[in-house]
Order: structure tokens, then sequence, then C-alpha cells
């Protein structure tokens, strides 16, 4: 027996949800570990600046993955 994932198949929507979960977890660890560092450690402007954005950036990436995410949900829901 051979699984189906063609582009829009349950078994490649899974698939897709379980790689776009796996990638926000990493962005939100390394957002929660640049956020601990300034804590532990405020660092100059310049640094502590850039720190900030790193995080932000990295925030931001996985609020768009995660709207990925609800996306694929519905379509597994609906398949």
């Amino acid at each position: 027996m051979t699984t189906d994932q063609s582009p829009e198949s349950p078994d490649q929507l899974r698939i897709d949800l379980e790689r776009v979960e796996r990638e926000i977890a990493d962005l939100q660890k390394v957002a929660r570990d640049i956020r601990e560092q300034l804590a532990d450690d405020p660092g100059d402007g310049p640094d502590r600046a850039e720190a900030l954005r790193q995080a932000e950036e990295q925030e931001a990436i996985a609020a768009v993955l995660e709207e990925r995410r609800a996306e694929l949900q519905r379509r597994l829901a609906a398949s």
C-alpha cells in the first residue's frame, strides 16, 4: 500500500503541519534565548538593540508560520 502524498493529500498536509510546528518551536526558542541573554547581561546600547531586533525578527517569522499552521489545520480538517 502506498501513501498518497499529492500536494493536497491529508498525509502531505500532516507532514507540512509537523514541519511548520517544528519551525515555530525553533524560532520561539531562539527568541526566548536571546531575551534571556539580555536579561542576564544587558550589554551596551548598540549590541542590545541588535539583539532585540533579532528576537523581534524571529518572533515575526514565527507569527507568519503560526498563520500558515492555522491554514494547514483548516485544510486538514476539511480533507
